[in-house]
């Protein structure tokens, strides 16, 4: 009676922690306006820095006191995308037009905010007249950026100290499906010689090596699944990719080894990314089309 005792009260405290782990997920902030959360980063303080698919802003929550800050404004945008640090304290956004009359072509380019003299510094670095419609954002190597252009499906390069750039690939896999969605490629991420990207059109996550001097393929595209709507990813500090799924409601975790499981069940997810201190770097912190950002003990 009393093994069969300790047995039941194991199994109930496993079930607890499985329930736990699947309910992690903590609510931080909720914008109201701006309300469609795109992209996500974190500053080496610990400050989340959001940009909107609906604002061409950019803003700052603290999650120690639950507050947000609008910390820049990008001339002429209506939305921005794609966040990454590409020195200390310093970050490229995407930004340009986007509204109730669809995409501007044109419009999109890239812009700096620079955190490191203490108060927020925002400048463009580049307009591409040549862009169809920008959103994924990674670095890549040497002060080089790689940006995802979801209507034209091509990657360009950009280097963050000139401003030059030119397109570096194009391919089926990251052009609109020619239905639904106008967008093709859209999450976009460099990692240890290969490129990860999303078509959002086509519920599609690929990977493709690419030669880590020049940013060229070198191989042929592996498709990581097909059927799941994809939308932003980041790396954790496993090797795993971390992908946010939108309306599947999701973060779906790929393992180095290719094991694709659920993280955590979260409405509208855009992007996510972790945390740079000692205290959070193994926090998934997620942004959401509803204006949630929230975070996850992985």
């Amino acid at each position: 009676m009393l093994l069969a005792t300790l047995f039941l009260a194991a199994t109930s405290l496993v079930s607890a922690v499985a329930i736990d782990k699947r309910q992690s997920t903590t609510q931080i902030y909720k914008f109201s306006s701006p309300t469609s959360a795109e992209g996500i980063a974190l500053r080496s303080n610990g400050q989340i820095l959001v940009s909107f698919f609906d604002k061409g802003e950019m803003w700052s929550v603290d999650p120690a006191t639950k507050k947000g800050t609008k910390v820049a404004t990008f001339t002429d945008a209506t939305c921005s995308a794609g966040i990454v640090e590409i020195a200390p304290d310093i970050f490229a956004v995407v930004a340009g037009q986007y509204g109730s009359g669809g995409n501007k072509a044109g419009s999109w380019g890239i812009w700096k905010v620079d955190f490191s003299s203490g108060t927020a510094t925002t400048s463009l670095l580049k307009k591409v007249p040549e862009s169809g419609f920008f959103n994924g954002l990674t670095n890549f190597n040497n002060g080089t950026i790689l940006i995802g252009d979801a209507s034209k499906g091509a990657v360009w390069t950009m280097n963050v100290n000139t401003g030059a750039y030119s397109q570096l690939i194009q391919d089926p896999t990251m052009v609109p499906s020619g239905g639904g969605i106008p967008m093709g490629i859209d999450g976009l991420r460099y990692s240890n010689g290969t490129l990860w990207y999303t078509n959002v059109s086509k519920n599609t996550l690929y990977k493709i090596p690419v030669d880590p001097a020049t940013g060229k393929t070198t191989g042929t595209i592996s498709t990581v699944w097909s059927n799941t709507f994809a939308d932003d990813l980041c790396f954790g500090p496993d090797g795993s990719a971390y992908v946010a799924t939108g309306s599947a409601g999701k973060i779906q975790k790929v393992s180095p080894d290719g094991k694709i499981s659920t993280a955590a069940s979260i409405t509208g997810t855009t992007a996510c990314t972790f945390g740079k201190t000692d205290a959070d770097k193994s926090t998934l912190y997620i942004a959401a089309n509803n204006g949630v950002v929230a975070s996850l003990k992985v």
